[in-house]
């Protein structure tokens, strides 16, 4: 039986329509478990920590973009958010509004590295990466021995 080769094109916009999940789909399933729960922990906990107004593409613009990164439910919760919900200082600190945009914009960034990651991964796969510190102690002696 041959072994399915990985689309990465396909890979990539499925580590943007659900972090972690391309690098799932290229067989790095830790990974990609990983990065879901990360990405999606922050921008979840931005959303909470929020009251749900960390998404807010008219007074947060350069946030917003950054937000997209994290996926297309940026556009849904946008979508569904109330314009007349964001009133702070009555209902919700603005140190807490601020704290949820800055989260959820993170967990965008965040997984733009993470298919960054899996395209570099794709590409070079034997060169070590961030986390491979062990991998690239044992090539650089590997260099130095021969």
């Amino acid at each position: 039986m041959s072994e399915r080769k990985v689309n990465i094109w396909f890979a990539l916009v499925l580590g943007w329509l659900v972090p972690g999940l391309g690098h799932f789909y290229a067989k790095r399933k830790l990974h990609g478990l990983f990065y879901f729960v990360m990405i999606a922990g922050l921008y979840g906990a931005g959303l909470i920590v929020s009251g749900g107004t960390a998404v807010n593409a008219t007074d947060h613009l350069a946030y917003f973009v950054c937000q997209i990164l994290a996926g297309p439910i940026t556009f849904g919760i946008e979508a569904l958010r109330n314009p007349d919900s964001l009133s702070l200082g009555h209902g919700m600190s603005i140190m807490a509004h601020q704290t949820g945009t800055v989260y959820a914009a993170t967990a965008g960034v965040l997984n733009l590295i993470a298919i960054c990651e899996l395209y570099r991964r794709h590409v070079n796969p034997e060169e070590p990466g961030p986390a491979d510190t062990m991998r690239v102690d044992a090539i650089n002696a590997e260099r130095e021995a021969s």
